[in-house]
Order: structure tokens, then sequence, then C-alpha cells
């Protein structure tokens, strides 16, 4: 009797080529078939889905800027559609969660934040960098980075780095002042406010002295963080989320060249600082105390990047987007409004007020306005995506799956009528003015892994607006096409990124007082070279 092998061997010599073509073709196909709408996590009982999703790519092709639309935006009209706030869809193959509410938002991103601590692995993204505190899935050397970079930001350290602030901003007011030909000439202040916090930062990170950071490095170091920032939870490649795609590796990426500069140049601002710590020097900055936590030197630079990479975004957008509404005509009675407050907090006292801009706050106009500034806008239309560490119960009694990708629509979580009012679409700077402690937006995102450098960011961003009111009488240009962009959602016509930069604008800025301006920016100025 033949044997078994032999018998397949002979029907095998038996097949023409052309028949063997036939069959590869068809078992190529069958595979395909199969992975056409495979999804990493079985469909959803109870939770509405959005339909029209396609082989392979799920709803992805209405996503990363492909519709026009900003990822939030298009993620609002899926909820209107399917006529839920929470809602399932597919990208790629991976199964995920839209939440559209405030009150969705709230139970699990605050209510079961220990269920929502990770991140989902971004192939192509993460594995070609070093630590990234925000785009890394939770493990525990990063858990470490984030609670050493927690304590290096609390607020009993802030009074080591008001040395290194202050100059940053007095330079920049300066900056302001003689390149508006105070007032005379119109000034777009948004390169100005990038290069200033991203100055603000590396004080804050690596102790870069005031004025030792020359401008093509400046320049060439933020053009890579902008790359990578491009990339992170960008829903733009494929091949982040679709396995086909990555049978044959990416020999060279945006990303990876971006990586090579960005390390080249931290590495640089880590011998400085080196060489002055070994001088003797002591150096008040995030890297001493991270090196006193005993982090390695990846860890401290993985902490100091990722802090690096999103507050320039955050807190030099608030300015600008705060200066966009203060200076229009809707919002100058409040810029009057303003002042008049600081000068009462401070008893007339102009010089006073602006030397204890960064150390404390005394203005609740000021801290309504710039909260109201990062409810209204959304810098982050929707926030970094989460991946469930547990099995999770919704609201509505639906059991979503450990494993799952979970996204907050921040864009309208931020425009919750039910939480926010009727006036939500509409900017109201005394919002805030009687707020109850807790989360008044999710600007800087929500729950365990809100961004650890929150409430500094916040003050940076209040300090910087309160010295330039302080300064300046500010006023939108009139010219068409040059005025500020005070939209909600369209104030950004970026749609392909996470990140939603604003629309420039031009600005007059006529200096108050330009005597006494003058002098208070002399004295920091002085200060920081003595």
């Amino acid at each position: 009797m033949p044997s078994q092998d032999s018998a397949l061997g002979a029907v095998l010599r038996s097949i023409s080529p052309k028949e063997a073509v036939i069959l590869v073709v068809g078992l190529i196909g069958i595979v395909l078939a199969l992975e056409a709408y495979k999804t990493n996590i079985p469909y959803i009982r109870g939770l509405p889905s959005v339909p029209s999703r396609l082989p392979f790519i799920g709803h992805l092709y209405k996503l990363g800027g492909r519709s026009g639309r900003n990822d939030a935006t298009v993620f609002s009209e899926w909820a209107r559609k399917v006529g839920s706030p929470v809602y399932q869809c597919v990208l790629g193959n991976q199964r995920t969660v839209v939440v559209c509410d405030w009150a969705t938002m709230y139970e699990l991103w605050v209510g079961q934040s220990h269920a929502l601590i990770d991140r989902p692995h971004q192939p192509g993204f993460v594995d070609k960098l070093g630590i990234d505190l925000t785009g890394f899935p939770m493990t525990d050397q990063v858990r470490k980075c984030r609670a050493a970079g927690m304590r290096a930001l609390a607020k009993p350290s802030w009074p080591k780095y008001y040395h290194l602030l202050e100059p940053s901003s007095a330079k920049f007011i300066s900056e302001v002042l003689h390149k508006s030909n105070s007032g005379k000439a119109p000034l777009d202040l948004y390169a100005h406010l990038r290069q200033i916090v991203f100055d603000l930062c590396l004080s804050l990170t690596y102790g870069a002295r005031f004025g030792a950071v020359d401008d093509s490095f400046m320049l060439s170091f933020i053009q890579s963080i902008n790359s990578v920032s491009a990339v992170r939870s960008s829903t733009k490649p494929f091949s982040h989320f679709v396995p086909l795609l990555r049978i044959i590796p990416e020999s060279s990426s945006q990303t990876m060249a971006a990586e090579k500069v960005r390390r080249k140049h931290r590495d640089a601002l880590y011998t400085s600082y080196q060489e002055r710590v070994s001088r003797g020097e002591t150096v008040d900055c995030i890297v001493s105390m991270l090196n006193e936590d005993g982090l390695t030197e990846e860890e401290v630079h993985g902490t100091c990047i990722s802090l690096l990479q999103a507050a320039p975004d955050t807190v030099a957008s608030g300015v600008y987007q705060a200066v966009a509404w203060l200076s229009s005509p809707e919002g100058r009675t409040t810029q009057q409004r303003a002042l008049d407050a600081i000068l009462e907090a401070y008893d007339g006292d102009r010089t006073k007020a602006w030397k204890m801009a960064f150390r404390e706050e005394r203005v609740p106009l000021v801290a309504s306005l710039c909260a109201e500034t990062l409810r209204f806008f959304t810098f982050a239309p929707y926030a970094t995506p989460r991946r469930s560490t547990s099995d999770i119960r919704m609201p509505n009694g639906a059991l979503v799956p450990k494993g799952t990708t979970f996204i907050m629509n921040a864009q309208e979580v931020n425009h919750d009528v039910e939480k926010f009012g009727a006036d939500t679409w509409s900017f109201n700077p005394d919002r805030f003015l009687d707020a109850k402690p807790g989360l008044p937006h999710v600007a800087f995102g929500a729950g365990s892994r809100i961004c650890p450098a929150v409430a500094i960011s916040n003050r940076l961003i209040r300090a910087l607006v309160t010295r330039l009111m302080l300064a300046f009488d500010m006023e939108a240009s009139a010219e068409p096409g040059r005025k500020p962009n005070n939209h909600p959602i369209n104030f950004s016509h970026v749609v392909d990124e996470l990140v939603a930069h604003p629309d420039f604008y031009d600005c007059h800025f006529k200096a108050r007082d330009a005597a006494w301006l003058e002098g208070v920016v002399g004295e920091e100025q002085a200060a920081a070279r003595r």
C-alpha cells in the first residue's frame, strides 16, 4: 500500500504549471480574505459600530487628513451618524472605542484610570526612538521615569527654576518691543513664542544657560522634535495599523532621521551640563533632580525629551491663541479688565506684578482666561490613544475586553454641552472664575497618564500672558488674511497631525510705558549675565 507522502507527491507531480499557479494564487486569496476583516479584538456587543468599513484598513480611509478635516471632527461626525457619543470603529486591524462626551471620558479616564494606563504599540514609531513617556506602552521603566519627572516638576521645586525662566521671558518681551516698533509694525508672534517656550523648556530640563544656545542649534533641534511629533499617534501611516504592510520593514524613515538629529543635540546639552557640574557649578534643572533619583542617562534623556516634545506646542499655542482673542474686537474689553485686575492685585505696582508673574497667581480672571483658551481651542484634538489593561464595564453595561484601544475625542469633550452649558461653542473668559478644584478641561489629557508638566505649563502660560498684558496694548491687525482666527475648530488648518498648530496672524504691540518696560526687561537681562 503506497504511503500517504508518496500519494501526495504523486498528486503534486500530476499538477501542471498553470494549475500550480492557480492553486498558489487561490491560497494567497484565501489568506488575504481571512486577513481582510480580521481584528485584534472581536466585535464588542452593546456598542454602536461605524458602518462602511473597508478591507484591511477599516475606517482609516476617512482619517489622517484624508477627508480634509482633523480626526476629531470626523469622530464627532461618526458619533452623530451612529446616534451615540461612544462607539466602536476599526483602524487597520485594531478594534477601537471612541469617546466623545465628558461624562464617559471622566468615568473611564479618571474613574477607571488604572485600566487605561497603557498605550497601544505604534510600530514604526516607538521602536525607532529611545524612551518616550508619551508614546510608549506603560512599562516599569516608563513608570519610574514618569514618577521622577512628576517629582522634578512638582510645585516645591519651582523656586529653583524662576531664575531660569524670567530672563528668557524678558528677552522675548524685548524682541517683541523692538521688532514691532512699539506697535507701528504688525508682528506675527508665533515664531517668537515657539523659540522662547523652547528656550524656557531647555532651561528647565537641561539647565541650558540663557543665550548659550545659538540660533542654528535651536532651529535644528526644534525641527527634529516637530518631525517626531508629526508621527506620534498619527493615523496617516497605514503601516502603523495594517500588519501586512510591515512584512517588508522600512530601511529609513522621517522618524529615524529626526531621531538622529534629536539624539545629537540632546547629547550636546548633556555634555555641557556635565562640564558645568564638574567645574563645581550648581545647576538647578530637572536633569539634576533626575540624577538624584538614580535614573540612568538614557532614562534622564527620555524624561527630558518627552517634556521638550510636548510643552512648546501647548504652551506656545496657548499663549498665541490667548493673544488672538484678547487682541480681537470682542476680546479687547477683557484685555483691559484683566490688566486692571492684575494691577489691583498688586496695589497698582506694575513692577511687582511683573516680577511675581512666574512666582504666584493672584488674579483669578487671568487663570480663567487661560483655562478657557485651552478648553476652547483644543491643540491636541484627540488625545493619545490608550489601551485597556483589563476588561472594562462601560456606563451602558457593555463589556470591553482587555487590550482594546480607546481614543478620547478631546475636541468634542472640551465642548460638551452637558458639561459646559449652552454657550460651550462661545469663548467665555469668565467661565472658570468660580470653578471647583478638579479637571477643568482635557487639553493636557486626563487620568493616570495626564501630561506630567500640566501644572508648570499652566503657570508658564499665565505668566507669559500676564507679562504681555503688562507690557503692551495688543490690537489685532485689520488686514485681510492676517486677522486672528478665533473659530473653535477651524483656528487651525493642520488636519493630518495630532497637534493643531494655529493659523498665523499679525498683531500690533504698543508699549504701555516704553521707559518702564525697557527698565524691567534690562534689569532681568543684566541679572542673567551676572
